[in-house]
């Protein structure tokens, strides 16, 4: 399974701990977008740390063939309306 979370500065510490540890116990795989940081922060179940992913991004669901697959360069630059 798999949470992603586009940070607000409002809730950035309830997503980054509270959210964060309960995903975290429940082995659910959490994605943290920063858009102001221009990265994605990936937490899996044991992470003291999370994997910072801040040029590409790749996923695929167990079991299925097809993979997802971002452009986390691109995808910033499209979300703060750089061309």
């Amino acid at each position: 399974m798999l949470f992603v979370e586009i940070l607000s500065p409002s809730t950035a510490r309830y997503d980054r701990v509270v959210k964060r540890r309960r995903y975290q116990r429940e082995g659910i795989e959490y994605w943290i977008v920063d858009v102001e940081s221009r990265l994605i922060e990936r937490w899996l179940g044991g992470d003291e740390r999370p994997e910072i992913l801040a040029e590409q991004l790749g996923w695929q669901l167990p079991g299925h063939e097809a993979a997802f697959s971002l452009d986390v360069v691109g995808y910033f630059a499209r979300v703060h309306g750089e061309r």
